[in-house]
């Protein structure tokens, strides 16, 4: 696990989040027996329309809350799932008291042209993205854009085994896919209790 990047405390980037072996297990995953949604239906507008309420992304799938913990209570179906939230708990990156915190995982698959717009992460104290699939070229998008808040964003390429964690009030939004490829990633959430 390797640190890459800190941007002001607003994002951090993380290559071989995963242990190698757990790495393979979760690229090879069978999502299919969680409740699949589209984005389209789940999603306020603004996240896949522009200002004149033109369709700007196309659908993302996604399979919601296939890990929960709230405080001390877990849900989980497969053991696979609590061992990546167990990485997540012990990563001296993340600061985390597992008897104060909610941690939300759910699982994003982006298909050729599906994006999401700009946005921050709300009520959320972070959020991240780890992406489990194959290697991924810089050139077939999918790529996250992050306001630094000094004109120009910062640019992460959804690199295999990669984390990339943001802020809630952060600006971000991922580019489109442009490729017959599969943008595969565990999306987090994270909420600290006081």
């Amino acid at each position: 696990m390797n640190q890459l990047l800190n941007i002001d405390d607003k994002a951090l980037i993380i290559k071989d989040f995963l242990p190698t072996d757990l790495f393979k297990k979760i690229n090879k995953f069978d999502f299919s027996k969680y409740n699949k949604k589209l984005s389209k239906q789940s999603w306020q507008k603004s996240l896949f329309t522009d200002q004149y309420n033109n369709v700007t992304q196309e659908n993302v799938e996604k399979y919601d809350d296939i890990y929960i913990k709230n405080l001390e209570k877990e849900k989980f179906d497969d053991y696979l799932l609590k061992e990546i939230a167990d990485i997540v708990f012990l990563n001296p990156y993340i600061p985390t008291n597992r008897k104060k915190t909610r941690l939300i995982i759910n699982y994003y698959e982006y298909k050729k042209y599906a994006g999401i717009n700009w946005h921050n992460d709300g009520s959320h104290t972070l959020s991240f993205s780890l992406y489990i699939h194959d290697l991924w070229d810089e050139n077939w998008g999918g790529e996250t854009l992050i306001d630094t808040g000094r004109g120009l964003p910062l640019v992460s390429y959804p690199h295999s085994n990669t984390m990339l964690i943001i802020k809630n009030d952060i600006p971000h939004r991922v580019c489109p896919v442009v490729v017959d490829k599969k943008r595969k990633v565990l999306q987090g959430r994270i909420h600290y209790y006081e």
